[in-house]
C-alpha cells in the first residue's frame, strides 16, 4: 500500500487544486493511516486491508487519543481522496472499502454525538444480560459470550477475532494473549468463564461449524466471525435496550476499562487487555474515564 500512498501524495503535488498545507496535512493523514494499519495488522498493509471496519476503528482509536471532530473529518476525507486515486487509477480490489459503508457512518456518528469516554451503567449491563438471556438461539449464547468476554477484559475486537479454541483454559480460567513485543501472556477470564463454557457447549456446536474449524467465535456460516459481524452484534443488541443506546466497541471497551480500574486490577494488566503498547496512553484513559463517573 506504501507505493500507492506515495503516488497519491505525488498526484496531490501536480495538482494546483491544493495548497502546501492541505498536501502536507494529507500526507501526514496517510502516513498515520498506514502506522496505524502496520501496528495493527503486524505486517506491511496490502490494499485489500483498505476495509470499513479498519477505517472505523483507526477513527474511534484516533478520537480516544482525543483528536478533534475536525482532525477526524479530515482524515476520514484523506482516506475517501486515496480511494478515488485509486478507482480513477483502476487498481482498487473489488473486496476493498465503500467509504459509505454503515461502519464509518456509525463511527463518524458516535464521534458527534457521544462523550469521548461514553460507559455503560451497571443498570444498562444487567438490563442487557436480561434481554439477551431470553433469546434460546445459538447465537444468543455466542452473543452473551462475546459480550461477557468484552466486559470483563476490554479486548479489541481485532483480538476478539483472532482468538482460538486453543488460546482458552476454561479449567483455570485463562485466556491466552499475544503482547506488542510478540510474547505470549495468560490472563484471567474473571466472571466470563461460565458464559464462555456454555457458548462452547452449547451453542457453538449448533452453528454448523466444520469439526476443524479453529476459531472460537463463530458465524451462522460456520466459519470465524468478523469483525464487522461483531460491530453488527453489538449495534443490534443494543438496539434491544429501552431506551435504545448506540453499543460499539468502543463503549464496550471504556466499561471493561473502568470496571477493571473499580475492581482493583493493576494497571499494567488493564494495559495488557487493552493492548496498548503505551502504559502513558493506558493511564491518560483512565483518568479521563474516572472524571467521567
Amino acid at each position: 500500500m506504501e507505493q500507492h500512498i506515495t503516488a497519491f501524495l505525488a498526484s496531490l503535488d501536480s495538482s494546483p487544486a491544493y495548497s502546501s498545507s492541505t498536501r502536507m496535512a494529507y500526507a501526514s493523514d496517510m502516513r498515520i493511516f498506514l502506522n496505524y494499519l502496520q501496528k495493527k495488522l503486524g505486517r506491511p498493509p496490502q490494499l485489500s486491508d483498505l476495509q470499513a471496519e479498519h477505517v472505523a476503528d483507526f477513527l474511534s482509536s484516533e478520537h480516544q487519543a482525543g483528536r478533534r471532530k475536525s482532525t477526524l473529518m479530515r482524515r476520514r476525507a484523506t482516506i475517501r481522496r486515496f480511494v478515488d486515486f485509486l478507482r480513477q487509477q483502476g487498481e482498487l480490489p473489488e473486496n476493498a472499502i465503500d467509504l459509505d459503508a454503515q461502519l464509518i457512518d456509525q463511527a463518524i456518528y458516535e464521534i458527534s454525538a457521544t462523550p469521548a469516554c461514553s460507559c455503560l451503567s451497571d443498570a444498562q449491563v444487567k438490563h442487557l444480560w436480561s434481554i439477551i438471556e431470553k433469546s434460546n438461539r445459538p447465537r444468543g449464547k455466542r452473543d452473551q459470550a462475546i459480550l461477557s468476554l468484552l466486559l470483563e477484559t476490554g479486548l479489541s475486537v481485532g483480538t476478539l477475532v483472532a482468538l482460538n479454541l486453543s488460546n482458552l483454559d476454561l479449567a483455570n480460567g485463562k485466556i491466552q494473549l499475544s503482547q506488542n513485543d510478540g510474547e505470549e501472556v495468560w490472563m484471567p477470564l474473571g466472571n466470563s468463564v461460565q458464559m464462555l463454557e456454555r457458548y462452547i457447549n452449547e451453542g457453538r456446536p449448533e452453528l454448523h461449524h466444520k469439526p476443524d474449524e479453529p476459531a472460537l467465535f463463530i458465524s451462522q456460516l460456520g466459519r470465524r466471525i468478523s469483525r464487522q459481524g461483531v460491530w453488527q452484534i453489538l449495534r443490534h443488541w443494543g438496539r434491544l435496550l429501552d431506551p435504545t443506546i448506540t453499543l460499539s466497541p468502543r463503549v464496550i471497551r471504556h466499561t471493561a476499562a473502568l470496571q477493571m480500574a473499580l475492581n482493583g486490577r493493576p494497571i499494567n494488566e488493564i494495559q495488557a487487555l487493552l493492548g496498548h503498547s503505551n502504559p502513558l496512553s493506558t493511564q491518560a484513559l483512565m483518568r479521563r474515564l474516572e472524571s467521567s463517573v
